[in-house]
């Protein structure tokens, strides 16, 4: 039996932050994909292939107990910590594949990368949620549990379990529900079992154009918010005022994209861009880099609105009323020697594909 499957990365068009709190956050699912392949065999060895993480041919056996033993050095096997990490998810919800479980898995997040000279730069894309979720997807359904996948609500309770406990527990969940369900959604995860609500929306949407801005200066997520969970400690009262305006703001612009109304969206991402900026500001998070003070002058000036994407990521979204603008925009930002990309929605979440051999 060979099993591919895929999920697509994501960009947060609004209401990070947030949607810590329970606020509704925007999430576009985009056309850079992670996909995993899966081959059994038949001497019960397990073989991992993850070029992206210069790692070939790592082996790994499934001990009596279920957990996996490497059979690699341990340095390369730390490369491979996410696979551990969605195999310990699968055990604990009793999804893994069993003890005499045989298999070649390939890992492929090449789309994830974008050439710069002779390096690569890795893209602020949500690569790791998007490989996890194709990976504890495509490990469940090979050890015959496609019934559980297929319970999209019920399985993304599960996928944020595990990959909730990859985060330390700080993240929202957003990226693994937009990679698991494709699309736009509106997504919150609030009450006291943090059930996660995701909304499918239309998209485009009439009177709303984006381009996405690539600031070439890689974030790390998990840092910040790390950091966030750190400075709210000391900062509580702060902190809730914050997100009580980041909150409010992202309710009224969700609220106006799901109900069509193009040109209040358009300007609630401005509202919610400068409240992004006081709440960084207070923080000491650079949410607000210099390359995306740069580029919202250069939109603000345009008459458009601008906001990085995520916790303070690598991407920023330019917001118009009308495609015109956005094209004299995006002339402005590429003689400033910035870089734009031509992201597109991902209509499709998780995919996967079973062929007999």
């Amino acid at each position: 039996m060979e099993l591919i499957a895929s999920a697509p990365g994501k960009l947060v068009l609004l209401g990070e932050y947030a949607v810590l709190e329970g606020a509704h956050a925007l999430a576009l699912a985009v056309n850079r994909r992670a996909k995993v392949r899966i081959a059994a065999r038949n001497d019960g060895l397990c073989v991992v292939n993850a070029p992206d993480l210069e790692m070939l041919d790592a082996r790994m056996s499934i001990d009596a107990d279920g957990r996996l033993h490497w059979l690699c050095a341990e340095a390369d096997a730390g490369k491979l910590r996410l696979v551990d990490h969605v195999w310990q998810g699968l055990l604990e919800e009793g999804l893994a594949p069993p003890t005499n479980a045989g298999f070649c898995l390939d890992l492929d997040t090449a789309g994830f990368f974008e050439a710069v000279g002779a390096n690569r730069a890795k893209l602020g894309l949500g690569s790791s949620a998007a490989l996890a979720v194709a990976l504890a997807s495509a490990l469940a359904v090979f050890a015959g549990h496609g019934d559980a996948v297929a319970d999209q609500p019920s399985w993304l309770r599960r996928l944020l379990r595990m990959h909730g406990n990859w985060q330390d527990g700080h993240g929202s969940g957003i990226d693994v529900a937009a990679s698991l369900a494709g699309g736009l959604i509106a997504y919150r995860c609030s009450g006291q079992n943090a059930r996660p609500h995701v909304t499918p929306l239309d998209w485009p949407v009439v009177g709303v154009h984006c381009l996405f801005v690539w600031s070439g200066q890689a974030v790390s997520t998990v840092d910040f918010l790390r950091r966030l969970a750190q400075w709210r400690l000391d900062h509580q009262a702060e902190y809730a005022a914050h997100m009580r305006d980041l909150g409010a703001l992202a309710e009224v612009a969700t609220a106006a994209l799901q109900q069509g109304r193009g040109a209040d969206y358009v300007q609630m991402v401005a509202r919610y861009a400068t409240a992004l900026r006081d709440f960084g500001a207070a923080t000491g998070l650079e949410i607000f880099s210099p390359v995306h003070n740069r580029l919202a002058d250069i939109v603000a000036s345009a008459g458009a609105s601008y906001k990085p994407c995520g916790a303070g990521g690598d991407f920023g979204v330019v917001v118009a009323e009308d495609a015109d603008r956005l094209a004299r925009i995006e002339r402005r930002i590429l003689d400033e020697g910035l870089h734009s990309k031509p992201l597109a929605l991902d209509p499709q979440g998780f995919t996967c594909a079973i062929h007999l051999t």
